[in-house]
């Protein structure tokens, strides 16, 4: 019975930082709530704003895990993730870097809450913007439209939304078969998760 009791402190210490953090949210928007009961309106609308910034953060943190393991050759980097502000209205990214031994690397950025979705479904939509092919051609990978961007054999850029509320952006610079590994890293994402986390 010793033994179990020390095991539950132990696991309750391992779940703390998430759990505190959690609290510290919900603690914000209750603090909120107080403040505008109160007729604080100013302080309680500070009060969200921090609440809502640290929302962004862990969503944006969240959608590391729709990544997919390097590619053959490649070493993958740490996870990085971004919740902008009222510059980018909210926009939550975030980003994944694969190098390849010897030169050359892919990054996949996934950005959600981003004003530039707009343009680019509209982009997509309209055949004229497409058609000298300057701007990259239109293609269909795994059920999403997605715009290819390719100058040579080793660069290329792939831009597609996801359920209208993703941007999805993949650049590779300095690989063989840039487009392809670009389409590979695309269809290698977990598009289910992406949208459990996003929709």
């Amino acid at each position: 019975m010793k033994k179990l009791g020390i095991l539950a402190i132990v696991l309750s210490l391992l779940v703390m930082p998430a759990a505190a953090l959690a609290d510290e949210i919900a603690d914000q928007i209750k603090q909120a709530l107080k403040l505008y009961e109160d007729g604080k309106i100013s302080a309680a609308l500070e009060e969200l704003n921090f609440a809502s910034a640290q929302l962004r953060q862990k969503k944006a943190e969240s959608l590391a895990a729709v990544f997919p393991k390097a590619p053959e050759g490649f070493t993958a980097g740490k996870p990085t993730s971004e919740s902008s502000g009222a510059a980018m209205l909210g926009a939550v990214t975030a980003t994944q870097v694969y190098r390849k031994a010897g030169g050359g690397s892919a990054e996949i950025q996934v950005m959600t809450d981003s004003p530039l979705l707009q343009s680019m479904a509209m982009m997509m939509s309209n055949p004229m913007f497409l058609q000298s092919g300057r701007n990259g051609k239109l293609i269909r990978l795994a059920g999403h439209k997605a715009i290819l961007k390719s100058r040579s054999d080793q660069r290329a850029e792939l831009q597609a939304v996801v359920g209208s509320k993703v941007l999805v952006q993949i650049k590779v610079r300095g690989v063989a078969g840039a487009a392809e590994l670009a389409k590979q890293l695309f269809q290698a994402l977990d598009i289910a998760k992406l949208k459990e986390l996003t929709m």
